[in-house]
């Protein structure tokens, strides 16, 4: 692919992110605002499957109860012990991309839903400068999510997801 195809490919999937992250500003709720997201993700990017890992606490736990009560998160939502998540994901400033041998990262698998996975995004997510987990974007593709592509998009994602989930949470970690 030319310079010019590369940005204008570039330029297409930052419109799509935009477009995402606008319709966050009008979730209301931290259900709807994950609910929107999964759906749009899998619409816009044709991701086959896109899940949510998040740590088990006593701060996260009113909001695991609010994710479960929904139908479409129950079984896209997966619950891990600080030391388990801190174990997979060892830097939580930047999202992870990761193919080939994904056995270490079954356990963020949400325990109802299996997908065959060849690769992987985990993009963390922060409450007011706390980790709470990571979204997650798995396909059967190896290269989709192959380490050392660039991950702005993902990361500028995740830190929207986390201050629109701060605006529908105003009690936590406060």
């Amino acid at each position: 692919m030319s310079d010019p195809d590369i940005l204008k490919v570039n330029d297409e999937l930052a419109r799509r992110f935009a477009e995402i992250e606008a319709r966050l500003a009008f979730c209301l709720s931290a259900v709807e605002l994950f609910e929107q997201l999964l759906n749009d993700l899998e619409e816009t990017f044709g991701i086959p499957f896109v899940w949510f890992t998040l740590i088990r606490s006593p701060e996260t736990g009113p909001l695991l109860e609010a994710l479960e009560g929904s139908a479409l998160l129950r079984d896209r939502l997966n619950r891990l012990s600080p030391e388990v998540f801190r174990e997979i994901l060892p830097d939580p400033s930047r999202p992870l991309l990761v193919s080939g041998d994904l056995r270490p990262f079954f356990r963020m698998l949400p325990p109802a839903r299996k997908f065959l996975l060849r690769s992987l995004a985990v993009s963390p997510l922060m409450l007011r400068g706390h980790l709470i987990g990571s979204l997650n974007h798995g396909d059967a593709s190896p290269t989709r999510y192959e380490p050392g592509l660039e991950t702005t998009l993902l990361e500028h994602l995740a830190r929207k997801v986390s201050d629109r989930l701060g605006e529908c949470l105003p009690g936590f970690f406060a």
